[in-house]
């Protein structure tokens, strides 16, 4: 074998390498949800979960223990290397951030007790997290359907209004892998947090398009992944929403930049 067609065959075999290990990445997350994610939500949470219809007070405990355990099965993921900063203020609060992969859903629900995350239908469709998001209370936006839009963004001002921390995307859409920046932000959920009176909390998230980038199935290890909060945006200073969405975007951006 001539060495030029060496030097052309070692490139796919690293890419050939690379796949399957991503592969096998993901089969061990698959695996460790199976014998974490599940006993936890099926064992605890869930029993908790329908108590606290009778006894309200369940509640607390129950959306502890849920980032206890999401959290112990992303600390259990060698591929992972996450630092996070995540100071929520009390109360009713909007959080807003830039969406890349899927891994963000996992990353908010092991950081944030009782959150309620604004998401495509499409995630409620992947395994255990389709399980937890629905029992949790998060809240599925199905894609061109504008009456389920607009009960997702009534939901969502309710749960606001009622002093629940409420997430979303306002991409609505992960972005290309190794993009910079963000896609343009839909403006109703920043009108129902004006509505509500309850300040924006913009989230920086980078790294997890490098993981599981969109459109793959698998994990690339050796990328780190950090998740922070910027200071908390008033809303009631803007004079539409359209404004308000426009500056958490500038600095979502900046931030990324």
């Amino acid at each position: 074998m001539s060495q030029d067609v060496k030097v052309q065959i070692a490139p796919l075999l690293a890419l050939r390498f690379k796949e399957v290990l991503g592969r096998l990445w993901m089969g061990y997350f698959l695996l460790t949800i199976a014998l974490i994610g599940v006993p936890l939500s099926v064992g605890i949470y869930i029993p908790l979960y329908f108590l606290s219809f009778l006894y309200p007070a369940a509640q607390k405990p129950a959306d502890g223990i849920l980032v206890w355990g999401i959290g112990w099965l992303m600390r259990v993921q060698p591929w992972l290397e996450f630092d996070s900063d995540l100071a929520i203020p009390q109360g009713g609060v909007l959080l807003a951030s830039n969406h890349r992969s899927h891994l963000d859903v996992f990353l908010l629900l092991a950081r944030v007790r009782g959150i309620h995350i604004l998401a495509k239908s499409s995630l409620f469709y992947i395994p255990f997290l389709n399980v937890m998001m629905k029992v949790t209370g998060q809240i599925p936006i199905r894609r061109g359907h504008l009456d389920s839009f607009w009960n997702a963004m009534k939901i969502a001002q309710k749960r606001l209004k009622a002093g629940e921390v409420v997430h979303v995307f306002p991409e609505m859409t992960r972005c290309a892998l190794g993009m910079r920046g963000t896609n343009a932000f839909m403006t109703a959920p920043f009108l129902a947090a004006r509505e509500a009176g309850v300040p924006i909390l913009p989230i920086v998230i980078e790294g997890t398009d490098r993981i599981w980038p969109r459109g793959w199935f698998g994990l690339h290890a050796g990328h780190k992944v950090r998740v922070r909060a910027l200071p908390a945006v008033d809303p009631l200073i803007f004079a539409s929403a359209e404004d308000l969405s426009l500056e958490v975007r500038r600095l979502i951006d900046k931030a990324l930049a």
